[in-house]
């Protein structure tokens, strides 16, 4: 489930570049919406691997870097909720993708 909520990282991350070169003159709830399915998929996986070891899934590389790109998306899902600041987004997505990769490796 990690993997396909990288993907979706992934995906916001090209359409992010997309936002940049229009300037931002829409609103891009589809960014948003693409990080809020990547949040929730990725909150699955964590529950998962968490479940199967029975433990709070944060002890080692992976994990850690995996909660930390959680806690990303969960603030700006947050700070996105208010429209005008949803361009973030696209500044965000990148980031997310970067790690995401990292943690697969």
């Amino acid at each position: 489930m990690f993997l396909c909520a990288v993907g979706l990282y992934g995906v916001s991350a090209v359409y992010s570049i997309f936002l940049l070169r229009q300037g931002f003159r829409e609103d891009n709830r589809l960014n948003y919406l693409l990080l809020l399915g990547g949040f929730v998929l990725h909150t699955l996986a964590m529950f998962q691997r968490g479940f199967s070891l029975q433990r709070c899934p944060i002890s080692n590389l992976y994990e850690a870097t995996t909660f930390i790109t959680w806690t990303i998306v969960a603030a700006y899902l947050l700070i996105g909720a208010w429209g005008r600041l949803r361009f973030l987004g696209a500044f965000v997505s990148p980031v997310l993708l970067g790690l995401g990769v990292f943690a697969l490796m």
